[in-house]
């Protein structure tokens, strides 16, 4: 038996396109931050001979990236950077009463950057590094925060 459509029903809604702002489609903040996550995933996993590895720049800032995202789409995805706050607290930065005397996030923040540029790290490290070092840019203020501010409004701009 056929059933007709109800004609009177309203048409479908047309979604945002490029010409609109949606260049990649509505992904949402917790869909940017799984794109970014596997992005990175099998970015760092690729060799010569099996895809495309990611340069180290791009894991860098995917990494760094990845924290913003991960805190505005909250539910499991804020996860680690909750973990990362709860070490940073439970060894004493930022609060003044720490093993190491009065450790803020400012130099929590520039031993990241040393680490980051001196270091040879594996890719995966750098991701984690990324990751860490744009969570305490973005509490440490100053210089930091600028680049932590323009962190957070490119991840408004990818998931919006």
């Amino acid at each position: 038996m056929l059933i007709a459509a109800d004609v009177a029903a309203a048409p479908a809604e047309a979604t945002p396109g490029v010409m609109d702002g949606e260049i990649l489609g509505q992904l949402g903040t917790g869909g940017a931050a799984l794109v970014v996550t596997v992005v990175l995933w099998l970015g760092m996993k690729a060799t010569a001979d099996k895809g495309r590895q990611l340069p180290w720049g791009v894991v860098l800032l995917l990494g760094a990236m990845s924290a913003t995202l991960y805190a505005a789409a909250g539910g499991f995805w804020s996860m680690p950077a909750d973990i990362l706050g709860e070490l940073l607290i439970a060894v004493g930065v930022g609060t003044g009463t720490g093993p190491a005397g009065n450790v803020g996030m400012g130099a929590v923040a520039c031993v990241c950057a040393a680490v980051i540029y001196w270091r040879k790290l594996t890719l995966p490290q750098l991701a984690v590094m990324g990751f860490v070092a744009a969570y305490v840019a973005g509490r440490a203020g100053g210089i930091w925060g600028v680049g932590a501010d323009l962190l957070a409004s490119l991840g408004r701009i990818v998931g919006a």
